[in-house]
């Protein structure tokens, strides 16, 4: 994916304290990319001893992967964020671009995860979820676009949604809507693009096919069910 970048291109990856968006952020650097590993959490004191910590726990944050890339000698930044505020959205990528110059590739892995059926998915569940899984992303790309138009609309994105089939529907509707709407962006974004003639842009969905390990699934009756991060990160962009 580096082909045609500078010789240290710039990842944005949003969700990436744990699970699926740490280990794409880690191999991003091992790659030669200098990442922005952007999360809401934080680790606001000393770094939990030992390090690194669990990375589907608590402990494992912004703060914690970014110490994880540069042990390693890599090139990262920390920068939190709230994907639900469109203002914190805007201040990610002004700070991404006044300290790196571009976006390269830009990742969103956020995600907030609610497996029920709809009679035990309250409303206000439902809300948190469109609010982080679609909002989240279209407010990121929207601010994104002008800084791609800027770079001469060479750029990456990646978004991690799932597949569209009705076998992912059962038990987890009121998450799969906002999670199919994310894979019907990608795929619109991706037609605007080429009817545009935009042929240095590309947008891609990881559909997943299995649940990944992290911190959003502990129930430990799923644990042999789940497949770990490291699996999916070794597919190339």
């Amino acid at each position: 994916m580096s082909q045609g970048f500078k010789s240290s291109p710039v990842a944005l990856v949003v969700g990436a304290s744990r699970g699926i968006g740490r280990q794409v952020a880690i191999d991003l650097a091992k790659n030669g990319y200098t990442v922005v590993v952007a999360a809401k959490t934080v680790t606001g004191g000393p770094l939990p001893v030992p390090f690194p910590p669990d990375p589907n726990s608590q402990q494992s944050t912004i703060t914690t992967v970014c110490r994880e890339i540069q042990d390693a000698g890599g090139r990262a930044t920390a920068i939190q964020v709230d994907t639900r505020d469109p203002s914190s959205i805007q201040r990610l990528i002004d700070s991404t671009i006044e300290l790196h110059g571009s976006i390269d590739a830009l990742i969103y892995n956020s995600g907030a995860i609610w497996w029920s059926s709809v009679e035990n998915t309250p409303l206000k569940r439902f809300k948190l979820m469109q609010s982080v899984n679609v909002e989240g992303l279209y407010a990121i790309l929207q601010a994104a676009l002008p800084q791609f138009g800027k770079q001469g609309w060479k750029a990456r994105v990646v978004v991690v949604s799932p597949p569209i089939y009705s076998r992912f529907f059962r038990g987890k509707t009121a998450y799969a809507m906002g999670k199919v709407a994310m894979s019907v962006l990608t795929k619109g974004l991706a037609m605007d693009w080429k009817r545009e003639g935009k042929k240095d842009m590309a947008i891609t969905s990881i559909w997943p096919a299995v649940a990944i390990q992290s911190a959003a699934t502990p129930d430990p009756r799923m644990i042999a069910e789940l497949r770990k991060p490291v699996c999916l990160s070794q597919i190339p962009y």
